[in-house]
C-alpha cells in the first residue's frame, strides 16, 4: 500500500511538472509570437515599406529629412519620430534576421535597455538587436557591435547560427544595416564560436573591440577573428575597413557566444 501511494504521489508530481512546462512553452510562444506582430508592424511604417530601396534623390543621395535639429533618412522618419532609440534596420535576406536596431549609450549598461524591451519600451523577453553603447553610429567606429537574442522560437538573431554551415555562407555572404544617417551592404569576413570571459585579463575578447587605437591594434583583431572563424570566407580586411560585429547567445560552453563579423561594402 505504502508503495503504491509513492508511486501515485510521483504520477501526480509528474503530471504537475509536465503541465508546468506545457504552460511556460506556450506562454513563450503566445509572447514571442505578439513580439513579431508588433515587429511586423514597424515595417509597415517604413516609407515605401521596403527597406532595401535606396530612397534616394535624384542626385542618387538617400533623401533626408530634418528631425528634431537631426538630420535623418526620409523612410525612417516615422519610426525615429515614435522612438528616438531607434538607429536602423537589420536584414539577411531569406532569414528571420529582419528588425529594427536601438542605441542607447546613455542606459550605462553598454546600452542594454532593450535587451528586454520592445519598441514601446515595454518588458518583452525578446527585447529588440541593439549596438553596445560603446559604439558610435553618426560617424561609425571602426566596428559596431549589435546583439540580439538566440530565441527558441528561431526568432531574433538565432538564425545568425546558421553561419558556421558553409553553404548557408555561400547564399549570405552580405547582410544589411541602413541606419537613420544612410543605407550599409556588408560582406561577412568571419562566423565563430566564442566565451564571455571577464576573469582573463589576456584572453581575446571580440566583444570588447569598439576602435583601433593603431592600426596594429585594428589587424590584430582581424587576425584573430579570422583564426577563430569556423567557415573560410577568404574575405581581405583593410585598416580603415568599417566593421560590424553581430552577437548572440551560443550554449556549447558557460556564457558561450557565437559572432558573426562583416565589412562595410557599400
Amino acid at each position: 500500500m505504502k508503495k503504491k501511494r509513492i508511486i501515485n504521489i510521483l504520477m501526480v508530481f509528474c503530471l504537475l511538472v509536465a503541465l508546468g512546462c506545457g504552460g511556460y512553452l506556450a506562454y513563450y510562444y503566445y509572447n514571442s509570437n505578439k513580439s513579431e506582430n508588433a515587429v511586423e508592424g514597424l515595417r509597415d511604417k517604413i516609407e515605401d515599406s521596403n527597406i532595401t530601396d535606396n530612397n534616394a534623390d535624384k542626385n542618387g543621395s538617400p533623401e533626408m529629412v530634418e528631425v528634431d535639429g537631426k538630420m535623418i533618412q526620409k523612410k525612417f522618419e516615422q519610426l525615429y519620430r515614435e522612438n528616438h532609440d531607434f538607429i536602423g534596420w537589420l536584414t539577411i535576406e531569406d532569414t528571420n534576421v529582419d528588425y529594427p536596431v536601438m542605441y542607447t549609450p546613455q542606459d550605462g549598461e553598454n546600452g542594454e535597455y532593450y535587451i528586454h524591451r520592445d519598441y514601446d519600451k515595454q518588458y518583452s523577453a525578446a527585447g529588440l538587436p541593439f549596438v553596445d553603447g560603446n559604439c558610435e553610429i553618426e560617424e561609425p567606429t571602426d566596428n559596431l557591435i549589435v546583439y540580439g537574442h538566440n530565441m527558441n522560437s528561431g526568432k531574433m538573431f538565432h538564425d545568425i547560427l546558421q553561419y558556421e554551415d558553409k553553404r548557408f555562407y555561400n547564399g549570405h555572404k552580405t547582410f544589411r544595416l541602413d541606419t537613420i544617417y544612410g543605407d550599409g551592404i556588408y560582406e561577412v569576413v568571419a562566423a565563430f564560436y566564442g566565451q564571455i570571459l571577464p576573469e582573463q585579463p589576456t584572453a581575446f575578447k571580440y566583444y570588447e573591440f569598439v576602435n583601433a587605437g593603431r592600426e596594429e591594434e585594428f589587424l590584430d583583431f582581424v587576425e584573430n577573428v579570422k583564426k577563430m572563424s569556423v567557415i573560410d570566407t577568404g574575405v581581405e580586411v583593410e585598416y580603415g575597413d568599417k566593421l560590424i560585429t553581430l552577437s548572440t547567445c551560443a550554449y556549447h560552453v558557460e556564457d558561450g557566444r557565437f559572432a558573426v563579423i562583416a565589412k562595410k561594402i557599400q
